[in-house]
C-alpha cells in the first residue's frame, strides 16, 4: 500500500510539474517539502503495514 501511495503521488507531482511548466513557464506549487512529504507518508504507511498488517487482518476477520 505504501509503494502504491508513492507511485500515485509521483504521478501527481509529475503532472503538476508538467502543467506548471507548460502554462506558466516555471515550476509552480512543487517544492522540497512536497516531495519529502510524499516520500515520507508512503514510507510510513509501508512501515505501519509491515509492523501491524497481520494483526489488523486477524482482528478484522480477513484471515483464519
Amino acid at each position: 500500500m505504501g509503494f502504491t501511495k508513492n507511485c500515485f503521488d509521483l504521478c501527481n507531482i509529475t503532472l503538476t510539474i508538467l502543467m506548471g511548466l507548460l502554462l506558466t513557464g516555471h515550476l509552480v506549487g512543487i517544492g522540497l517539502g512536497t516531495v519529502l512529504a510524499v516520500v515520507g507518508v508512503g514510507r510510513v504507511i509501508a512501515l505501519f503495514q509491515h509492523l501491524a498488517g497481520r494483526k489488523i487482518a486477524r482482528l478484522s476477520g480477513m484471515t483464519a
